[in-house]
């Protein structure tokens, strides 16, 4: 027997001694409100369904069904009226419905996956919603239709004071679907994660500029890869080593022209922004940010609790970095101007407050920057490339902390590849925090935060 089949018959022997335990300890498994119960046994039987499959939970709703109808021999006494009416129709009543408990969840799971790969969290909570209205309206539906004129049910009225079996039955359904479908809707997506095996992914971020790889399993970053000047996203791949991985997830501008499979992967285009957005969300373990990616250019996102979205960009970023090394030094060798710069002076290459004035203005400092590249044409070639990066940080953190103003947020993530140059970059955010009250987070791994983040849109 294969593992995963194992694991599933494992897990649904499992679900079936919960449904079993569930449906009888007292006030646990059916808590009585009146004549009616609000069922929990219903939550194994829909998280089941959603982890195993639609057969699975067929047969899991099956047992649900089964503890229901013998729940009438054990002092139900709604129940036992039901049986001593037909004994038939009460096993229909209490099995037909659960079956339909365990079925929709899975297939409403499977389809909202098929549409959209990315949407594991809201495919859980929609699918897990659905097995509880499944639960209340399949069950008081059938109730109306085989008992509607009973004794049982007439015994109803006078508990209630309604003379409509529909009534009566729409007011039952309410309070069964509210309060089953708020304790599906929490306990739900939890357990679903919990149980899910975490498998391996690779995700590849196919930039402008570069080409950065990872491989996670969950939310732990387990490998990662810059690919080779030069070097294709296939070539990289090959590199990377994936044969464990379970699907290759791609983002980026050069996402589009890569195939449907790599390496006999299954490859899963995700969009940028969503990426970097939740792969931002993971590593900070915020949500409540503004969101800078320096890649080629800049883009600005701003992430809030209830989403994320593009709020702009700027052409200033590591293709001008390129472009001006290039210029200026003849290569762009991104570990060698680094280093160069480490050993620059501002003061040669940049006009400073301190050397326009010596009175205080406002709450600037006497090293605050007048005008980027001021010197230039006097200035050593350290020094000129601690201009650049100087430059390029300042622009994008003033930005950055601009955009802070109107959102509500005093927090900025600054990820990307250029942030490899953290030491210039930490001492030229640090005084934009002094200026504009704001907090920048430079994380380990800045290069690799889009890619981290599409792996984490297939998982969740």
């Amino acid at each position: 027997m294969k593992h995963d089949a194992l694991r599933k018959l494992i897990l649904a022997a499992i679900f079936v001694a919960l449904i079993f335990l569930l449906a009888f300890t007292p006030m646990l498994g059916y808590i009585k409100i009146g004549p009616l119960s609000i069922t929990t046994v219903l939550i194994p039987v829909i998280i089941g369904s959603i982890l195993l499959g639609p057969y699975y939970g067929m047969l899991l709703g099956f047992m649900f069904g089964l503890t229901s109808f013998l729940q009438c021999f054990t002092g139900d006494a709604f129940g036992a009226a039901l049986v001593n009416i037909s004994p038939v129709l009460t096993f229909i009543t209490c099995v037909v419905p659960r079956v339909l408990v365990g079925l929709v969840p899975a297939l409403l799971f499977r389809l909202i996956m098929k549409r959209s790969s990315n949407s594991r969290t809201v495919a859980v909570f929609v699918s897990a919603l659905s097995g509880a209205l499944t639960n209340t309206v399949f069950f008081l539906g059938f109730l109306g239709l085989l008992f509607g004129s009973t004794q049982p049910i007439r015994d109803l009225f006078s508990v209630f004071g309604v003379n409509s079996v529909v009534a009566l039955l729409v007011a039952m359904a309410g309070i069964n679907a509210i309060l089953e479908a708020v304790a599906v809707a929490l306990i739900a997506p939890p357990v679903y994660f919990a149980l899910q095996p975490r498998k391996k992914i690779v995700g590849i971020d196919v930039g402008a500029s570069g080409t950065k790889l990872v491989m996670t399993r969950g939310r732990k970053l387990l490998k990662s890869m810059m690919a080779l000047p030069g070097e294709t996203p296939e070539e990289a791949l090959a590199r990377f080593s994936p044969e464990d991985a379970a699907c290759v997830t791609v983002t980026g501008v050069g996402a589009a022209n890569l195939p449907d499979t790599l390496m006999g992967k299954k490859v899963v285009k995700v969009d940028e922004f969503a990426s970097l957005y939740r792969g931002a969300s993971t590593v900070a373990k915020r949500y409540n940010m503004i969101v800078a990616s320096v890649g080629t250019g800049t883009a600005f996102v701003r992430v809030s609790p209830f989403g994320a979205w593009h709020l702009g960009g700027s052409g200033v970023g590591g293709g001008m970095l390129k472009g001006m090394s290039e210029k200026l030094f003849g290569t762009f060798d991104p570990r060698a101007l680094e280093a160069l710069a480490e050993k620059g002076d501002p003061e040669k290459c940049d006009l400073l407050l301190m050397d326009v004035t010596d009175a205080q203005i406002g709450n600037l400092i006497p090293e605050a920057t007048v005008a980027n590249l001021s010197k230039a044409g006097s200035a050593d070639d350290a020094s000129l490339a601690r201009g650049l990066y100087t430059l390029i940080f300042q622009c994008i953190g003033v930005m950055a902390a601009f955009c802070t103003k109107s959102h509500l947020t005093r927090r900025i993530f600054v990820c990307g590849t250029i942030l490899d140059s953290q030491p210039i970059a930490k001492e030229v955010f640090d005084g934009i925090e002094k200026l504009h009250k704001v907090k920048f987070v430079i994380p380990e791994n800045a290069a690799f935060i889009t890619a981290i983040g599409s792996t984490r849109l297939v998982q969740d």
